[in-house]
């Protein structure tokens, strides 16, 4: 991959030049990109349900360093947000669970990534950043995931318009829908060669939570991802078959070296970005050792885990072009997740799940 070397990007000016719009700016993963990106001193929009909840987290930014765009929803206009911007993360996706609905799940991370593309592109902005995920590049029978085959960026599940079934359970729902904007933005990209796309591909996000007063609340999917670690202090392993993890940290560091990325020539810019995989065995043990007072919370000796994802993931794409090419250790990842459990505990009363 020598000749990037030679390729510029138009981002390769002073990032206090550029304004980025980051989409789901109260969420976990995006309020870390929002302070990566201000610490490099870009311009930042953020769009959020509540402009006071962002503030909040990010109390020292002046008006001139993030300006936030109150938006209700996925699929909302964002026209107005997009003014002046040089290029848009797009980082906000719905949460599936008890009380959301296929049909929301398909139209705010589908409809809703495809129809804020096109606002994009139509307000001349020139690169663009999806948080897509691992799971858009296998079906959701997850074989490919738990087989030995060496997953890459050039796999895609096989879903498709004609085949989406709303009615299926809200993880599967998610994964498709997501596979089917992955895909279609890449389709997009046919016919808008001026603009650079990336779609990004991380696993399950775990680690600390910026300004947990602004961001937790009473709800366990406040939690996001490090609700699964939630979850482990239960007689039983988590029913969660997801083995592959990376810090939150590192992804939102891979989106902002997303933007100084230069297009590469006759390959979409599609990265895996993944620090291996893991075992809540492991995970358990781990705890056992760091916080013994914890212990007695964990899954009892006879407790069997069952399977998770563990196909092998090719990351030298990402590591060659963005330089991802270290990750924060699991260890700190997953101590830093139970400090957030924690933290929720104390703050809502009572014990996890």
């Amino acid at each position: 991959m020598m000749f990037l070397k030679h390729l510029k990007s138009p981002f390769s000016k002073k990032a206090s030049k550029q304004t980025v719009l980051v989409t789901g700016g109260t969420g976990f993963l995006g309020a870390h990109i929002i302070a990566q990106l201000l610490e490099k001193g870009y311009i930042v929009h953020a769009t959020a349900r509540s402009a006071s909840k962002l503030h909040s987290i990010f109390p020292k930014a002046t008006s001139e360093q993030l300006k936030v765009i109150e938006v209700p929803s996925l699929t909302s206009d964002h026209s107005i947000a997009l003014k002046g911007v040089d290029a848009l993360i797009h980082s906000a996706s719905p949460i599936f669970g008890e009380g959301v609905s296929g049909q929301d799940l398909y139209s705010g991370a589908y409809e809703g990534t495809l129809t804020l593309v096109k606002q994009a592109i139509a307000a001349g902005v020139k690169k663009i950043i999806v948080t897509g995920t691992f799971v858009n590049l296998f079906d959701a029978d997850f074989q490919a995931a738990f087989g030995t085959r060496l997953l890459t960026e050039k796999d895609f599940g096989s879903i498709t318009q004609e085949t989406i079934d709303l009615n299926n359970d809200g993880m599967r729902v998610y994964q498709e829908a997501k596979t089917l904007a992955d895909k279609a933005i890449w389709d997009l990209s046919l016919s808008n060669p001026k603009v650079d796309f990336t779609v990004l591909l991380p696993p399950a996000i775990f680690g600390p939570q910026l300004s947990t007063n602004a961001t937790l609340t009473s709800s366990p999917s406040s939690l996001g991802t490090n609700g699964f670690v939630q979850m482990l202090f239960a007689p039983e392993y988590p029913p969660v078959p997801i083995g592959h993890m990376i810090d939150v940290r590192d992804a939102a560091r891979a989106h902002v070296l997303a933007l100084s990325t230069p297009p590469v020539p006759g390959r979409a810019k599609r990265f895996i970005i993944s620090n291996g995989t893991f075992l809540w065995k492991d995970v358990a043990a781990l705890v056992r050792r760091r916080r013994p007072e914890l212990a007695a919370r964990l899954p009892k000796e006879t407790s069997v885990p069952g399977p998770q994802t563990s196909a092998p993931m090719d990351t030298t794409f990402a590591k060659e072009v963005l330089g991802m090419t270290s990750y924060i250790s699991q260890e700190e990842t997953f101590m830093e997740a139970v400090d957030v459990v924690l933290q929720w505990e104390k703050k809502f009363g009572g014990k996890s799940l």
